[in-house]
């Protein structure tokens, strides 16, 4: 039903650039600037023209579970319940995410009922696996590599301030880096030994297809591309039986039971989920389509989208 013949793409690394782009009527389409959220969430000016919606990432630190600590499943518990993702998400991401605290989100089939299954953040319970795993108040606790991609070194600067406050970690055993995201990939490659590959590290999840197995068992599972190398375990087992039962019903019990098993008491807690992406659009009025829902899947379909070109071009030449 739309009318797009042409798209022109403008590439600015400066999201502020984009938006003044925007507002002087040069762009139809603009992110917002995390600094002019909240002036543009109250300007009424921009009512019509701001959409709010979620490409279902979901975010979240990797542990190496190839080496010392987070070998130790109660010291990977530990660091998990130590992180707040409410204060992350309004702290560090500006209020644009969904606290997460197991991995499948919203609208996945076989997703559970978000953050129904999981700890979350819980400091006693932090406390308590830190001295389960022979790590009480941080002591012995080796030097921690944290490795985030270009952009998202706050993030790590967030776990390591939440392991010193929850757990009693001293500043000094954490390092941060950033690196480009495909050098984050290379360091991170299971193929590489385990003291040359960081002990956690930032990564995110979108969805191929809507379905729960595209999370827990393209990402989490032992044979999966497996950057954790997290080693094989009865809940495998689970995540295959999932993937090859017919009945929903029955799969969707079976998924519940995967993510508890991973990210429950008494889970695995093979990573640290953070949030699920929520992000803010402006589309000028000329500018229609569907908006909230499109590009979940495989991308824009500009197809569907329309321009009023007289309106578009009346605008620019003012």
């Amino acid at each position: 039903p739309g009318n797009v013949e042409r798209v022109v793409t403008t590439i600015v690394e400066d999201t502020g650039t984009t938006f003044a782009l925007y507002q002087d009527n040069q762009i139809d389409s603009s992110g917002v600037p995390p600094a002019e959220l909240q002036s543009v969430l109250n300007d009424p000016a921009y009512a019509e023209q701001l959409f709010q919606s979620s490409d279902l990432a979901v975010f979240y630190f990797g542990f190496g579970h190839d080496k010392a600590p987070f070998d130790n499943v109660s010291a990977r518990r530990a660091f998990s319940a130590s992180v707040d993702r409410n204060a992350f998400v309004q702290e560090v991401w500006q209020g644009r995410g969904v606290p997460m605290i197991h991995l499948t989100p919203p609208g996945m089939f076989g997703a559970p009922p978000i953050n129904e299954v999981g700890v979350g953040y819980n400091p006693d319970y932090a406390r308590a696996q830190m001295e389960a795993a022979g790590f009480a108040n941080c002591e012995g606790l080796p030097n921690l590599e944290l490795v985030a991609y270009t952009g998202a070194g706050n993030w790590a600067e967030f776990m390591a301030a939440s392991a010193e406050r929850e757990l009693g970690c001293d500043a000094n055993i954490f390092t941060i880096e950033q690196q480009e995201f495909s050098v984050l990939l290379e360091t991170v490659d299971p193929r590489n030994p385990s003291e040359d590959r960081p002990h956690m590290w930032t990564l995110g999840w979108g969805p191929d297809y809507p379905d729960a197995n595209n999370w827990v068992g393209d990402v989490l599972a032992c044979h999966s591309e497996n950057t954790f190398r997290r080693p094989c375990t009865e809940v495998d087992d689970l995540i295959d039986q999932a993937a090859e039962e017919s009945d929903p019903e029955t799969r969707i019990e079976l998924y519940y039971r995967v993510e508890e098993m991973f990210f429950g008491e008494e889970g695995e807690h093979p990573i640290v989920t953070l949030f699920m992406r929520i992000d803010y659009t402006l589309a000028k009025p000329w500018y229609t389509g569907p908006f909230e829902t499109d590009g979940l899947f495989g991308g824009p379909h500009y197809d569907y989208r329309s321009i009023d070109q007289e309106a578009q071009l009346a605008a620019r030449a003012g």
